[in-house]
């Protein structure tokens, strides 16, 4: 009898995390003699199941702050054949696969971050589609672009990856073990869904484009809910024209979206603004007050009377502005939220239709009113952004720009303070057929070219609605009226005459 020795396998658990790739288990199959021989000698228990990884070639690299251990993403790049990118992604994003969607993770994120293949979208696919099978056919060069996808992290625990040359610790090449998950997109979903149709169209059959249609794929390992949603934004919301709200609801690292979330604690805006897949803000949806682009917008009224950007406010500005943004809202809410139910009763009609303060250009009228009210101290805080200094860190520069433009004396105590612009919103009567709403708004006009009038639900009164323009023309006259001494005008209930 032959006796076949028994060989121990080296099991998953033994392999350690490497802690300068984020726990990634690595083999140094260059570097580590005994780790070379286990390997050449079959002894990884990876090495026997075919049937839980895909077995690639990859470069596996550090991206990010390499010194900042708890932003550095490592990422796997790929260059797949049309038959393997397939295999691995598994995930077609305009037909989400039934099964092998275990992960929360995964099911979590499409919800948030995948687009619905229809309309336009539809049409984008089918046309990438086309231009792939030009290039099968030898019509046309194919320039694909590369394919951004993430893995979770429930299973990064089970990912190998053997070194074979480390010369750059940065970016190491060898064979990458990865669970058989599907590869959600973070950025080329529509490339994707082409390259799913046609690795399952005739045109590939015939021309051998399965194995002869090469495609790169990044992938990024370890990813959770959050990161996969950050990673939407980061690579969507950058100048491209992505769902606004969609982006900002997904940038949960950015300063702007830190300043809003500590600020609507506690206030009738907590889960209350539209993030781009819930209901929306039009006349008739009452779910939300607004949308997250209209509260970026209010918000930098609130800090800069609007001449900033997003991108231009720091994570070390937010201290500062957090009490004032807080204020702020928190005013909206005393003065407002009980004209804003999430439920209208079926006999009357809905806040926004009733009311002028429902409506973005309003709320982004009275930030600016109030960033007026609060110059003295806003003012220095707000030309303080984006101050610089090569022998300071951000928070030093700009605490000291600040201080400086307080001692101007550029920025003096308003005429009309904080308490005086909350007693006026208070006094104003905001219903939307008052003449002096209609005179600064414009009327709702029918198709004759008249202005066109409505019912009032309950009372059966007819009026003619102001219109709801969300321009910076209209926004600055509804501030400037705010603020001035005619202010008392807005106090009237008169409605606008009906045209006869």
């Amino acid at each position: 009898m032959i006796h076949i020795p028994k060989v121990d396998l080296i099991k998953i658990s033994s392999i350690p995390p490497d802690p300068n790739y984020n726990g990634l288990r690595i083999i140094r199959f260059q570097s580590d003699v005994q780790a070379q021989q286990d390997y050449l000698n079959n002894r990884y228990q990876c090495l026997h199941q075919p049937e839980e990884y895909s077995i690639v070639r990859a470069t596996v690299c550090r991206k990010g702050v390499s010194t900042n251990l708890t932003r550095r993403r490592i990422v796997a790049v790929i260059h797949p054949t049309l038959k393997q990118f397939t295999d691995l992604v598994q995930y077609d994003p305009s037909s989400p696969p039934p099964n092998n969607f275990q992960a929360a993770e995964m099911k979590m994120a499409h919800d948030q971050t995948q687009s619905d293949f229809k309309g336009a979208k539809s049409a984008n696919k089918a046309d990438f589609a086309s231009y792939i099978i030009q290039g099968l056919t030898g019509a046309r060069p194919v320039y694909l672009p590369m394919v951004s996808g993430w893995q979770s992290k429930s299973v990064f625990d089970r990912t190998v990856f053997v070194a074979f040359d480390e010369e750059d610790p940065n970016a190491m090449y060898g064979r990458l073990f990865l669970p058989k998950l599907p590869i959600m997109q973070a950025d080329g979903q529509t490339q994707t869904a082409a390259l799913f149709q046609v690795a399952h169209s005739a045109d590939a059959q015939a021309t051998g484009a399965l194995d002869s249609l090469c495609v790169t794929l990044e992938v990024e390992l370890n990813v959770d809910e959050r990161g996969a949603g950050q990673s939407f934004a980061d690579r969507n919301g950058r100048g491209s024209k992505k769902n606004l709200n969609l982006v900002i609801g997904m940038d949960t690292s950015s300063a702007l979206s830190e300043l809003r979330m500590q600020a609507i604690k506690d206030t009738v805006f907590e889960k209350r603004l539209a993030t781009g897949r819930t209901t929306g803000t039009s006349e008739t949806a009452t779910g939300n007050i607004v949308d997250l682009s209209t509260m970026e917008q209010m918000l930098l009224n609130v800090i800069s009377g609007g001449r900033k950007k997003p991108e231009h406010i720091q994570h070390e500005y937010v201290p500062h502005f957090v009490p004032y943004v807080k204020e702020f809202l928190t005013m909206l809410d005393e003065t407002f939220s009980e004209n804003w139910p999430k439920d209208t009763p079926e006999d009357k009609d809905t806040f926004r239709r009733l009311y002028v303060h429902g409506w973005p250009f309003a709320l982004k009228a009275i930030a600016l009113a109030y960033y007026d009210a609060r110059i003295d101290v806003l003012g220095p805080l707000g030309a303080a952004i984006g101050a610089k200094s090569a022998l300071k860190t951000t928070a030093q520069a700009f605490e000291e720009a600040a201080e400086e433009a307080r001692k101007s004396g550029k920025f003096k105590k308003p005429a009309v303070d904080f308490e005086e612009l909350k007693t006026r919103l208070k006094a104003i009567d905001w219903y939307r057929y008052r003449k002096h709403w209609v005179q600064l708004t414009g009327p709702k006009m029918g198709k004759d070219g008249k202005p066109r009038p409505i019912t009032i639900k309950g009372s059966g009164e007819i009026v003619v609605l102001g219109q709801a323009q969300n321009t910076n023309l209209v926004i600055d006259a509804v501030a400037a009226k705010l603020m001035s001494a005619t202010w008392n005008d807005l106090c009237s209930t008169e409605n606008y005459p009906l045209t006869k």
